[in-house]
C-alpha cells in the first residue's frame, strides 16, 4: 500500500520532469504491503457479512449524525474528508477484530471486510449528512410551517411547489418542529411518507448516476494515472498494516497529544477550574484591523486542529503550499479592492473566482482522460474492445444505466416545475463540479471542499437573471438548494476512493459497487428516520442553535426575495466565474511547461471557502513540517514521521468523537473539537 507522499503528479502536469525527480519520488514512496499484494484474493474480500454489517451500522450511524449536527451542534463530521466518526467507529472495530482474531481466529473479520464497512459508512454519512438530508427534510415541510409567521409566503412561495414533494399539514407539522411527540404514528407517516418515497427516488438515481460516473472513469485515474487517493491512506494503513502500526512508539506520541488536549478541553466544559487548551479559533487576525482597507480582510482564524495537521501531512507539499497561499490571496484581494474603493456589491466575487476553478478542473480532468474516454465510447459503439472484466460494471451497462438515471433526475427536476430548456446546463454544471470534486480527491485529496453558494442553481440565477427564468423556475432551483448549498459531503468522492480500495487490495469491484448501493439505499431511508425521530422528540426549533429550522428558514426567505424582488443578471459574478477558470486553466498549463511551477489549480479552487478559514493554518503548519522533514531528513526521515502524524489524526478523533457521543447520551452540549 502505497501512502501519499509528494506523489508524482499524473501525465498532464509532469511534463518535463527529468529522470532524477521521477526515482526520487519513486524512492520516496514505502513499500507496498506484501500481505495483501501477493495474497489479497485469500486475505481481502467483500462477503455477506461485512455487507451485513456495515448495513446493522447504518441507522444508528445516521441517528448519531444527525444528533450532534443538527440537535446539539457538537460538531460536523461529515464537513471534512476524511469523517472523524467513521474512523472512530474503523478505529475500534479493528481493536475489536485483534481480539476476536486472538480468541477466535475464524470468526475475526478480514481486512476487505473493515474497509467495505468504512465504505458504507462513508457513503451513508455522506447522504444522510450536512449538505443533503439534514438539509432536505426541513425544505420538505418548512414552507407550510413557517408560512405561519410570514403569511406572504401564502401568495409568492406556495402556488410554485410541488405537493408530492412537501408536507403541508400543519398538525403533523406541529410535533416535528415544537417536539414532545412521536413519529410513529399513522397520520404522520401518511404525510410524510410520499415525499420521503419521491425525494428518496430523486437521491437513489442522482447519486447512482455518480456512481456510474466512477465506474466509467477509475481505471484512468487508479491504474493509468495511478492517482494517490490521499484520503483513504489512514483507514488503510489502520486496517491492513494494523500491528505494525499500532507497534510504533511515534503513533502513540501523536495519539496522546492530541487525545491529551481533547480531553482537558472536554473537561474544561465542565469544570471551571481547568484552563482549556486554546487551540480551537484562538486568534483572529480580522479582530485587530478596524481601519480600511484592512478591515476588508475575511475570517482568518488561526486554529490547530490536530487531526488537520496529520491529514494535510499526507497531501503533496505543492498542494498544501497552494492552499494557504491562495487562502491569503484571497485576502489580498479583498483589501486591494477596498484600498482602490471599490464598491461594487460583492467584488471580488470570491465564491464565483472559485466556482470557476471547479469548471476548469473538470475540464482538466476530462482533457486528460481523453484517450480512455475515447477508448470506452469506440467500445460503446462497437469499433474497438475494450477490456471491462476488472471494472463494477461493464462499460456498456454502467453507460446505459447512467443514462437512464440522468434522464429520471431530468424529468424529476421538470416535474419540480424547471423547465425543460433550464435542466440540461443545470445538470451538466452539477456534473461538471462533481467530476472536478472526484478529480480533486483522487489526485491531491483536500481535507474540505465546500464551494458555499455558488452551485449550478446560483451561477444560473446570476448569468441569466432572476426575472428572466421566472418564479416557477426559481422555486424549481431552490428545491435544489440540499444538494447545491455546499458541496463537504460530496457522494461521488467516497464512492470513488471505495472503488480504490477494492483495486488496491484486490477485492472484487462489483461487489464493493453493491456494497454501496446498499448503503446509499439504507443512508437515504435512516437519514429521514433519525431526522423524524429526532424532530418528533425534540423539536426542530428547540435544538441549540436551531440548524435544522434554519436550513428550511433559509431555502424559503430567499426564494421570498428572488420572486418579491429578482434581481438583474450579475455581470460582475459572471466575468468572476470566467475569471476564475481562465486562471486554474493557466495555473494548470503552467505546471505542465514548468516542472518548478509551484502553485496548483486545486489549492486556487478550494482555498475561497469556509473550511479554508478553519484549515488554512493548521495547512500551513503541517506543509512546514513536512517541507522542513523531506528537506533535511529524505524520505527516509519522512516515512519514519508517518506514524506520529496519524496518531494526531487518531487521537484526536477518538477522544473528540467520546465527547460528542458523551453529549448525545446526556442530552448535553458538550466540546467539540471540529469546526469550532
Amino acid at each position: 500500500m502505497a501512502y501519499c507522499l509528494d506523489s508524482a503528479r499524473p501525465p498532464a502536469y509532469s511534463a518535463g520532469r527529468g529522470e532524477a525527480n521521477r526515482r526520487a519520488q519513486v524512492d520516496a514512496q514505502p513499500q507496498s504491503n506484501p500481505e495483501i499484494a501477493q495474497d489479497g484474493a485469500q486475505h481481502c474480500s467483500v462477503t455477506a457479512r461485512s455487507i451485513a454489517i456495515g448495513a446493522a451500522l447504518i441507522p444508528l450511524l445516521c441517528l448519531w449524525v444527525v444528533e450532534c449536527e443538527i440537535l446539539w451542534y457538537s460538531c460536523e463530521p461529515t464537513t471534512v474528508s476524511l469523517m472523524p466518526h467513521v474512523v472512530f467507529i474503523l478505529f475500534f472495530l479493528t481493536l475489536g477484530n485483534l481480539l476476536v482474531a486472538r480468541w477466535f481466529p475464524g470468526a475475526a473479520l478480514n481486512p476487505g471486510e473493515l474497509l467495505t464497512i468504512y465504505v458504507m459508512m462513508s457513503i451513508a454519512s455522506v447522504v444522510c449528512g450536512h449538505d443533503s438530508i439534514e438539509i432536505l427534510v426541513p425544505m420538505m415541510s418548512h414552507a407550510f410551517w413557517g408560512a405561519q409567521a410570514n403569511p406572504n409566503w401564502a401568495e409568492k412561495i406556495h402556488p410554485y411547489l410541488r405537493d408530492f414533494v412537501t408536507v403541508r399539514d400543519i398538525p403533523v407539522l406541529r410535533g416535528f418542529y415544537e417536539g414532545g411527540s412521536s413519529m410513529y404514528r399513522w397520520e404522520v407517516i401518511a404525510a410524510w411518507g410520499r415525499p420521503m418515497l419521491s425525494w428518496a427516488s430523486f437521491i437513489f438515481a442522482l447519486v447512482g448516476s455518480l456512481f456510474l460516473i466512477n465506474c466509467i472513469l477509475r481505471k484512468q485515474w487508479t491504474e493509468n494515472e495511478k492517482l494517490s487517493y490521499p484520503v483513504i491512506q489512514i483507514p488503510l494503513e489502520l486496517v491492513t498494516q494494523t500491528r505494525q502500526l499500532l507497534g510504533s512508539r511515534l503513533i502513540w506520541y501523536g495519539f496522546a497529544l492530541a487525545a491529551g488536549i481533547d480531553l482537558v478541553n472536554g473537561l474544561a466544559q465542565y469544570i471551571p477550574a481547568i484552563p482549556e487548551i486554546p487551540i480551537v479559533h484562538f486568534n483572529n487576525l480580522r479582530e485587530y484591523f478596524k481601519e480600511r482597507p484592512w478591515n476588508a480582510i475575511g475570517q482568518m482564524w488561526f486554529s490547530l486542529y490536530p487531526f488537520a495537521i496529520g491529514v494535510c501531512f499526507f497531501l503533496p507539499v505543492d498542494m498544501a503550499f497552494s492552499c494557504w497561499f491562495f487562502f491569503l490571496f484571497w485576502q489580498a484581494q479583498r483589501v486591494v479592492a477596498s484600498a482602490m474603493g471599490v464598491i461594487l456589491p460583492g467584488f471580488p466575487f470570491v465564491n464565483d473566482q472559485t466556482a470557476g476553478g471547479y469548471l476548469a478542473l473538470c475540464v482538466i480532468a476530462l482533457w486528460v482522460s481523453r484517450r480512455h474516454l475515447k477508448e470506452v465510447f469506440l467500445h460503446l459503439i462497437g469499433s474497438r474492445k475494450v477490456d471491462d472484466s476488472a471494472e463494477a460494471l461493464p462499460y456498456r451497462l454502467a453507460a446505459l444505466l447512467l443514462a437512464a438515471c440522468l434522464v429520471y433526475v431530468g424529468i424529476f427536476l421538470h416535474w419540480l416545475g424547471m423547465s425543460v430548456w433550464l435542466v440540461f446546463p443545470f445538470l451538466l454544471i452539477y456534473l461538471a463540479i462533481a467530476v472536478a470534486i472526484a478529480r480533486m480527491r483522487a489526485e491531491l485529496g483536500p481535507p474540505a471542499h465546500d464551494l458555499h453558494y455558488a452551485g449550478p442553481d446560483q451561477m444560473m440565477m446570476r448569468f441569466g437573471g432572476m426575472g428572466n427564468l421566472g418564479p416557477q423556475n426559481l422555486a424549481a432551483l431552490a428545491m435544489t438548494w440540499f444538494f447545491n448549498r455546499a458541496y463537504r459531503g460530496q457522494p461521488i468522492a467516497p464512492s470513488l476512493e471505495g472503488l480504490k480500495i477494492a483495486q488496491q487490495t484486490r477485492m472484487s469491484a462489483r461487489r464493493m459497487l453493491l456494497a454501496m448501493v446498499v448503503a446509499l439505499a439504507l443512508g437515504t431511508f435512516s437519514g429521514f428516520w433519525g431526522m423524524l425521530h429526532v424532530g418528533y422528540k425534540h423539536g426542530m426549533a428547540a435544538s441549540v442553535i436551531g440548524p435544522g429550522q434554519y436550513f428550511g428558514i433559509e431555502t424559503y426567505e430567499r426564494l421570498y426575495s428572488f420572486i418579491a424582488e429578482p434581481q438583474k443578471p450579475n455581470t460582475g459574478a459572471t466575468i468572476a466565474t470566467a475569471v476564475g477558470t481562465t486562471c486554474a486553466l493557466g495555473l494548470a498549463a503552467l505546471r505542465m511547461r514548468f516542472v518548478w511551477w509551484p502553485f496548483h489549480p486545486v489549492g486556487y479552487a478550494v482555498s475561497g471557502s469556509w473550511s479554508m478559514e478553519q484549515l488554512w493554518f493548521p495547512m500551513f503548519i503541517s506543509w512546514l513540517l513536512k517541507w522542513v522533514i523531506l528537506r533535511y531528513g529524505g524520505a527516509k526521515a519522512y516515512r519514519r514521521a508517518i506514524p506520529f502524524f496519524i496518531g494526531l489524526v487518531l487521537g484526536d478523533f477518538v477522544v473528540g468523537c467520546y465527547w460528542i457521543l458523551h453529549g448525545v447520551v446526556l442530552g448535553i452540549p458538550t466540546y467539540h473539537f471540529w469546526p469550532y
